[in-house]
């Protein structure tokens, strides 16, 4: 796939999908461990499956706004690195007195609501001034899907991962944007594991002796400190001596009989955004679905390391292959991570050629003298706060 072809589907076509086979790393059938929810719990459902007369149980693997979470920091990644240059902004959190934990430079890849995060919102330039005050500030929050032209200056990921100005000075009233690259991983066909056992605490600390009680003879500046800390501290468990029992079924995993990681790209949803002109339109679109490409070509090549226990690997025989759906007809075609970098740096100069405008430099932020003070008490009331 070169440029031409990529902006010719964009145009024309209804999107490009990837539907990959997966294994547990550990061999097919092993257990793996999915995401949870509240209570702990495993988002499954029935669903019909390619293959199957009946519906089967299906078990998200990872969520769609958890695939998108990786794709970011996979953009991020090769950003930082300096292979690739995506306009972004970040709020530099560094050099502040009275931080008992460095936070570092939170960027819009990783706020939860991107350009429109209160992060930002509460972020100040080198005069003081707001982000959202400020002149690009304004030009973001006044872009809609009919110009989206600032954000797509200043945040193009936000455009295509989704985003929603729903705090800021717009409030309830900022427009939407929805996502238009979609991935998510389902095990098909599961049994829910079981397991019960216990941690064993190597010392067989026993559960009725009262902390309390050494401290009155015996210095120790450690559980001083906790105790400090600690509503209660009438057990061993307080200190985290003592072995830790699990009997919860919902924590057992899942076997099954594949995983199944489905990506596409909604081209209806890119051209529904809107750039100022014809010509302009439609090269932002093609960067936006080439920023798409590569940012699930390197999710891919970083692997499956998902979480504890959730280790994937392509399964016997697959292969990383694009189909372009619908337009004047459908094909397919294996895209690595160095294609889908020459494809975006191609259509990032066709862009600019029409004078869309992108910063290739990140804009650069600090935080407020309240958005400070927020996190230097937050961090004091969390190590003060009892742990449960």
């Amino acid at each position: 796939m070169n440029h031409t072809d990529l902006h010719q589907a964009v145009q024309s076509a209804a999107g490009l999908r990837l539907r990959l086979r997966l294994q547990p790393l550990y061999g097919p059938g092993e257990v793996i461990f999915p995401c949870t929810v509240a209570g702990g719990k495993y988002q499954s459902s029935k669903r019909r499956i390619r293959g199957h007369v009946e519906s089967v149980d299906c078990t998200i693997i990872d969520s769609v706004q958890s695939q998108a979470n990786r794709m970011e920091d996979a953009l991020l990644d090769e950003i930082r690195s300096g292979a690739l240059h995506l306009p972004h902004v970040a709020t530099d959190f560094g050099g502040i007195e009275g931080l008992e934990k460095p936070v570092g430079t939170i960027t819009c890849f990783e706020a939860p609501h991107r350009i429109f995060d209160a992060i930002l919102r509460d972020s100040v330039d080198e005069t003081g001034k707001h982000f959202p005050l400020t002149a690009i500030g304004k030009s973001v929050i006044s872009a809609n899907a009919k110009d989206a032209s600032a954000i797509f200056g200043v945040s193009p990921a936000s455009l295509l991962f989704g985003s929603w100005d729903s705090t800021g000075v717009s409030g309830g009233l900022g427009e939407k944007y929805t996502r238009c690259v979609v991935s998510e991983l389902v095990a098909v066909n599961v049994e829910q594991a079981t397991r019960a056992g216990t941690r064993i605490d190597p010392l067989n600390t026993a559960g009725a002796i009262d902390p309390t009680t050494i401290l009155k003879d015996t210095k120790d500046e450690m559980w001083q400190e906790i105790a400090k800390n600690r509503k209660n501290l009438k057990k061993p468990s307080e200190l985290n001596h003592s072995s830790v029992p699990w009997d919860n079924e919902m924590h057992g995993g899942v076997t099954c009989d594949y995983i199944q990681q489905s990506t596409t790209i909604s081209f209806p949803a890119l051209r529904r955004l809107q750039f100022g002109s014809q010509e302009r339109s439609a090269a932002a679109q093609t960067v936006l679905a080439a920023i798409a490409l590569h940012a699930a070509a390197l999710n891919i090549a970083k692997g499956w390391h998902l979480r504890s226990r959730c280790d994937l690997i392509l399964d016997d025989g697959a292969s990383v292959e694009w189909e372009i759906l619908g337009g004047s007809g459908a094909k397919s075609e294996i895209l690595s991570a160095d294609t889908t970098r020459g494809l975006l740096n191609e259509a990032v100069a066709k862009a600019k050629e029409t004078g869309l405008p992108w910063n290739d430099q990140p804009i650069h932020l600090t935080p407020s003298e309240a958005l400070k003070k927020l996190v230097i008490d937050s961090q004091k009331a969390h190590r003060s706060s009892s742990p449960e």
